[in-house]
C-alpha cells in the first residue's frame, strides 16, 4: 500500500507580492522633478535663494529660520550631487509610495527629512551649512529595509537578513575615498531614523500587513523540489 502524502502549509502571498500602486511612478517622478527645480532655483540664485535655502545650526536654531530644514532638501551643490541623490530617491520613492501609499512617500519622507536635518546640524559647528536630500534617501532606505525584513514572510529570517545586508552594503556603503564635502553624518542619522520609523510603522499597521498573508495547504508531492521541507515540523517559506 502506498503511504498517504503528507501536507504542508505554504505561504503563497504577502503584502509585498502584490503589484505596487500605479500612482507610484507619478509620486516618484514628480518628487524628483521638484528636486531638479529646487536645485536650478538654488544654482541660479533666484531671489537670493543661495542665502536662505541652506541650513546651519546658527541660522535654524539661533535665528529661528526653521523653514531651512526643508528648503535645504531641494538645494544641491552641482549636477553630480543632484544626480547621485535622484537615482536612489526615485527608486525608494517608487517602492515606498507603491506599497505603502502617499502618506509614507512623499509626505512622511519630506517631513522627517527636516527632522533628520535638524539632528544633523546639531552635530556640526554653528556656521556649517547643510544642503541636499541624501539624508532623506538614507531614511527611505532604512525604512524600506526594515519593512522588507518584517513583511517578506515567504523567506526565512536568515535569507531576509542576508538580502537586506547585501543591499545595505552595496547601496549605502561609500564606494569612493572619503570626501570632506559629503555629510556622512546625515547619511547615518537618516538611516537610523528610517530604521526606527520602519519599526514603528510596521507595528502601527501590523494587523493589516498580517491579513494580507495567504496560505495554501498542499501535499508534499505537489511541492517543487527546492520547497520540500527538511522535517515534518518545518514550514515552507519562500519569496
Amino acid at each position: 500500500m502506498q503511504p498517504a502524502a503528507r501536507t504542508w502549509t505554504v505561504i503563497r502571498s504577502t503584502w509585498l507580492t502584490r503589484k505596487p500602486s500605479g500612482r507610484a511612478w507619478f509620486a516618484a517622478s514628480w518628487s524628483v522633478l521638484l528636486l531638479i527645480i529646487g536645485s536650478v532655483f538654488y544654482w541660479q540664485n533666484f531671489y537670493n535663494s543661495s542665502t536662505w535655502m541652506s541650513a546651519s545650526q546658527f541660522s535654524v536654531f539661533s535665528q529661528h529660520q526653521y523653514w531651512r530644514l526643508w528648503t535645504t532638501l531641494f538645494a544641491h551643490a552641482d549636477l553630480g550631487h543632484l544626480a547621485s541623490n535622484s537615482i536612489l530617491f526615485f527608486i525608494f520613492g517608487y517602492f515606498l509610495s507603491g506599497y505603502f501609499g502617499l502618506w509614507v512617500f512623499p509626505i512622511l519622507a519630506f517631513l522627517l527629512g527636516g527632522v533628520t536635518n535638524a539632528l544633523t546640524i546639531l552635530t556640526y559647528a554653528p556656521d556649517i551649512n547643510l544642503i541636499g536630500v541624501s539624508g532623506v534617501v538614507y531614511w527611505m532606505g532604512g525604512m524600506w529595509l526594515v519593512l522588507y525584513l518584517m513583511l517578506d514572510e515567504q523567506r526565512t529570517w536568515l535569507q531576509r537578513s542576508l538580502r537586506a545586508m547585501g543591499v545595505a552594503l552595496g547601496v549605502f556603503m561609500p564606494s569612493t575615498a572619503f570626501e570632506p564635502n559629503v555629510s556622512y553624518r546625515a547619511h547615518l542619522i537618516g538611516f537610523l531614523v528610517g530604521v526606527m520609523t520602519g519599526f514603528i510603522y510596521y507595528l502601527f499597521r501590523k494587523k493589516e500587513f498580517k491579513s494580507a498573508v495567504t496560505y495554501e495547504i498542499v501535499r508534499d508531492d505537489e511541492l517543487q523540489p527546492e520547497l520540500q521541507p527538511e522535517s515534518s515540523n518545518s514550514q515552507v517559506e519562500r519569496f
